[in-house]
């Protein structure tokens, strides 16, 4: 067990055991620094139902015997997922393993467990592995008055599992637009220590800028391994918020903060690769040409693998059940609507920014081509997210997939009528209407449950999921928005 030690900075006096649960949520217990051989041996208690507390308050759902207050998992450190908190330096965070035995029997539903089952599933059964990464959008706000009612806007029921009462979201911290240089300028000491701070964290960063909302910017990270990537993307959330608190903000994740405001996703970007280092999505450029329909002889897109045709076409053709797994809470489909870069419609294309699935690549960096999920953000589970995914495209290569014709115009403007003929259909406009794609996608279930290793799993996320919709589904986005804007 010295390995665990090892990995701690000799400044280091507490150790953060760290979770995402069923509702997007991150969470943590803390140990002393001399108790993580003991946790790494036999882990830290955590009652089961705990996992899949809903975003309105901490109580146990209801309508699923995953949410019973009996039994509990073991969370086991991962040293390889362990990280000394720049902005804290006597604390480090270790993302950790769900564990009925520890260290070597994983709870059927522990999320990263799941993603390594479907991962090693894919590289033994069809000998692919994938790269990842994330778009990060987020709004800054001023952080409220502590003194105010609701300030800090954080504050949950205890076991009675209600909100307190919230101030409004504060205000941002500028009113600037997309790519505004006077917008990074007033946002730049914070953004740049958001970008050592993640560097810190060992997560690259691409790029960032300003985003379309006030306040609101975009820190692109660089691709990487699938597990390192999903693990990577909660270091990220929590140093993006850790930065921001430092500067008096608040860095809020929500995907629909502010009514009329440009809303924030978490786009997932995938490249497939083969066992010999090929990328699967690599393509030719698009070439000018007359607009062709869906059943058309000509290739989908000329260079394009099969394998990589066929993975993108089992996550199209999934998409309006895989939408309850990656953009998972009420508020998501405040964001998921037409005309807002958001991906409202169930339709790929090149480029194409208004199409559910971006097919993209720089010019010149074949290697660099990869598919753009726009129906990803923050309240997603990362690792359960990139799993289903990954299910709903290795289905497609399962199944031998092939791709429509990619849609070369945005779907909001064409009529009904030409979106039918095309096969262009309106993805869930409400989580209610995604769980019951889901429900209805028997295959895409079974494919779930098998994959994954769990029946319980997927049921009772959905069960989680369904108690956000019941609890969220008739209320304006402006008290919404104040009672999550801090959670996420």
């Amino acid at each position: 067990m010295d390995a665990c030690l090892d990995v701690l900075r000799p400044s280091v006096q507490y150790v953060r055991l760290m979770w995402c649960d069923a509702s997007g949520q991150r969470r943590c217990r803390v140990i002393p620094r001399k108790r993580l051989e003991a946790a790494a041996a036999r882990g830290v208690g955590l009652s089961f139902a705990c996992f899949w507390l809903p975003a309105w308050g901490d109580s146990c759902i209801t309508d699923d015997p995953a949410g019973m207050p009996v039994g509990e998992m073991r969370l086991v450190p991962d040293v390889t997922a362990t990280r000394t908190l720049p902005w804290m330096p006597s604390h480090a965070t270790a993302l950790v393993t769900m564990c009925r035995e520890p260290p070597d029997e994983p709870w059927g539903c522990c999320p990263r467990t799941a993603l390594k089952r479907v991962l090693a599933h894919a590289k033994q059964q069809h000998g692919l592995t994938f790269q990842l990464g994330f778009e990060l959008e987020f709004y800054l706000l001023r952080k409220p008055d502590a003194q105010q009612p609701g300030g800090g806007g954080g504050g949950g029921g205890g076991g009675g599992g209600g909100l307190q009462q919230q101030a409004d979201v504060p205000p941002p911290i500028d009113q600037g637009t997309y790519c505004s240089s006077t917008a990074l300028d007033a946002a730049a000491p914070v953004l740049a220590e958001i970008v050592s701070t993640l560097a810190s964290l060992d997560v690259g960063v691409e790029q960032f800028h300003a985003e379309s909302g006030p306040g609101q910017f975009e820190v692109a990270t660089a691709p990487a391994e699938a597990l390192a990537a999903a693990d990577a993307l909660l270091f990220s959330r929590e140093g993006v918020a850790a930065v921001a608190a430092k500067h008096g903000l608040v860095a809020s994740f929500l995907p629909k903060l502010l009514p009329g405001a440009a809303g924030s996703g978490q786009h997932l970007h995938f490249s497939i690769w083969d066992e010999q280092g090929s990328n699967l999505l690599f393509h030719e450029p698009p070439r000018p040409r007359a607009f062709v329909f869906a059943g058309s002889e000509e290739p989908a897109v000329p260079g394009l693998s099969q394998a990589g045709e066929a993975f993108m076409a089992g996550v199209l053709r999934r998409l309006p059940a895989l939408v309850a797994f990656t953009t998972p809470s009420p508020n998501s489909y405040r964001r998921m609507q037409p005309q807002c870069w958001a991906g409202a419609y169930q339709c790929y294309g090149i480029n194409n920014r208004e199409a559910a699935l971006r097919l993209c690549c720089t010019p010149g960096l074949p290697d660099s081509a990869n598919c753009e999920l726009k129906a990803f953000d923050a309240t997603a589970n990362p690792h359960i997210g990139v799993a289903a995914t990954i299910v709903a495209g290795l289905m497609g290569i399962k199944e031998g997939l092939r791709l429509p014709q990619p849609v070369t115009s945005d779907p909001g403007a064409m009529t009904g009528a030409v979106r039918e003929g095309l096969g262009i259909a309106r993805l869930p406009a409400t989580l209610g209407e995604a769980i019951a794609a889901y429900e209805a996608d028997e295959d895409f279930q079974a494919a779930l449950a098998s994959t994954l290793g769990s029946r319980t799993l997927p049921r009772a996320f959905i069960a989680t999921r369904r108690s956000e919709w019941q609890h969220f589904g008739e209320m304006p986005l402006e008290a919404e928005a104040a009672k999550l804007y801090a959670r996420y």
